[in-house]
């Protein structure tokens, strides 16, 4: 398998498995369900819908690269996604899985700031995809909006960060033993 990134299936209204698409109305579902969304207003939901579109990526694809520019935020809706590094010596070493509910890609909420890993889908993935310039725009309009977009955007930070400093003390114990 290569890591040829191709261009994501966009379904701006549907959903694949029941053989429907997501429209304004499924979309805005599916956030009020998500884990980094559900306690959001209603409004600031809706507003998010609005930004947002539908992607899906086939087992294997490559969502991002390390390094690349991002200017979407993924929502998972069904599947799961490899976060991954590249390691001198190990070749592609996964992070931490992402799934239904989650955030992915959170870096491209900064502008132009490159992503510190690569995804890849360890399934077929369904995600709702949000438009970070627009997101980005929307924050710089609506304080309260961008105050809770920026809050929950600190806390997924630090809760990968705990993560990650977790699994590099289980890695290191595991070569001194």
């Amino acid at each position: 398998m290569t890591d040829v990134k191709p261009t994501p299936t966009i379904y701006r209204k549907g959903a694949i498995e029941r053989g429907e698409t997501m429209n304004s109305q499924t979309i805005l579902m599916a956030l009020q369900e998500a884990q980094f969304t559900r306690t959001l207003k209603q409004a600031h939901l809706e507003k998010l819908a609005s930004m947002a579109f539908e992607v899906t990526y086939r087992e294997g694809e490559i969502l991002y690269g390390e390094g690349d520019l991002g200017d979407v935020i993924y929502i998972i809706e069904q599947g799961h996604v490899a976060v991954e590094t590249h390691l001198p010596d190990q070749g592609r070493v996964t992070m931490l899985t992402i799934g239904p509910g989650q955030l992915l890609g959170w870096s491209a909420f900064f502008p132009d700031k490159r992503k510190t890993a690569g995804s890849r889908a360890l399934t077929n993935v369904r995600a709702v995809a949000i438009s970070t310039p627009q997101l980005r725009e929307a924050c710089q309009h609506d304080y309260e909006f961008g105050y809770a977009i920026a809050v929950r955007i600190a806390d997924l930070i630090a809760e990968r960060l705990k993560s990650t400093r977790t699994r590099l003390i289980d890695t290191f114990a595991l070569t001194r033993t």
